[in-house]
């Protein structure tokens, strides 16, 4: 009998317990002997988020779009040896996609929803410079107000997203940021369905100090 390879999904899921219950607890709390030092750095910020396309990769659903309206809140610095990482959380306020019923073309359906990102990341490749290139890494779930595909999916999904962008100085000490990253969407087999969604993403985000 041939094994079938783990869905991403459930790899989602085990990530983000293991950076809830294990990970993060111990960044926040770690002590200056290795090197790494943490301290409170609040900032609020909204994202938008603007999907155009999705393709096959991990996912199976093709040519879906999307649009996202978020809320962050940074909480944390971690340095080490001179680098810096920001740690936060985002709310999903609003999420709306739009995507193939046969998962690749012809009619579209559409799904609404909200969710928790409790692990966000982003990595600054600089900062001496006023325009800071940065890595960010997500991990959290959406909650859609019906199953997807319609009938065997869930209505649960993870999130998982990686990407790159800039920072630059916006109005009275706030920053903007535009950039572009994937997103991946599944189930984690909880439905008789798996579709899964790879997304092309672009965002933009206000930080206020």
């Amino acid at each position: 009998m041939r094994r079938s390879l783990p869905n991403p999904g459930i790899l989602i899921g085990a990530l983000l317990q293991v950076c809830m219950i294990i990970v993060i607890p111990k960044i926040i709390h770690a002590s200056d002997p290795i090197g790494l030092s943490t301290e409170t750095d609040l900032k609020i910020g909204i994202t938008t988020i603007y999907s155009p396309d999705s393709f096959a990769a991990w996912g199976k659903i093709e040519n879906s779009s999307s649009f996202s309206l978020r809320g962050q809140l940074w909480h944390s610095r971690l340095s080490f040896k001179g680098h810096n990482v920001r740690l936060g959380s985002e709310l999903i306020l609003t999420h709306r996609m739009n995507y193939p019923v046969n998962g690749v073309s012809g009619p579209k359906d559409y799904r609404i929803g909200i969710g928790v990102i409790p692990l966000n990341l982003i990595i600054p490749m600089t900062i001496s410079r006023a325009v800071v290139p940065f890595a960010s890494f997500s991990a959290g779930g959406i909650f859609l107000n019906d199953k997807l595909p319609e009938g065997d999916g869930a209505s649960l999904n993870y999130l998982l997203n990686i990407g790159a962008g800039l920072e630059f100085p916006f109005i009275q000490n706030s920053k903007i940021q535009l950039g572009y990253s994937i997103q991946h969407m599944s189930n984690a087999n909880t439905g008789e369905q798996n579709p899964g969604i790879d997304s092309h993403m672009l965002f933009m985000t206000i930080l206020l100090p």
